[in-house]
C-alpha cells in the first residue's frame, strides 16, 4: 500500500501527518458526507459516531487506494479501524467489521 510506505515498513499508517485529517478530522468528515449525500443521499443510520466512522472509514480507503468503485473492497489496516474506532466509538462496542460487498 502506497500510503504505508511513505511512513515506512515498521510505522504503522496512524503516524502519517495525513491520516488525523483524512480519517479523524470531524470538520472533513462533515465536508466528505456532503459529497456522500449528493451521491447516495442521507445515510439510514442517524448516530452521529457510526456516521463519523462509515464517512472516516471510506475516506480512508479513498486516499489510500482511490476509488476502487461499486464492488471492490478492500480491508482497512487493524492499526486505522482502532484508531476510528477510538475516536468515534460505538455506545455498545459493537462493530461489524468487514463485510464482503453485495452482489448484484
Amino acid at each position: 500500500m502506497h500510503r504505508c510506505e511513505q511512513v515506512g515498513g515498521a510505522a504503522c499508517i496512524t503516524a502519517h501527518p495525513c491520516f488525523e485529517p483524512v480519517a479523524l478530522n470531524t470538520f472533513v468528515l462533515q465536508a466528505v458526507y456532503g459529497t456522500y449525500r449528493q451521491l447516495y443521499g442521507d445515510m439510514e443510520n442517524t448516530v452521529l459516531n457510526s456516521c463519523y466512522r462509515h464517512l472516516a472509514y471510506k475516506n480512508f480507503v479513498r486516499w489510500c487506494w482511490g476509488y476502487l468503485g461499486r464492488h471492490i473492497r478492500v480491508v482497512i489496516p487493524s492499526c486505522a479501524v482502532t484508531r476510528i474506532r477510538e475516536q468515534f466509538p460505538d455506545n455498545t462496542g459493537t462493530y461489524s467489521g468487514f463485510q464482503p460487498p453485495l452482489l448484484d
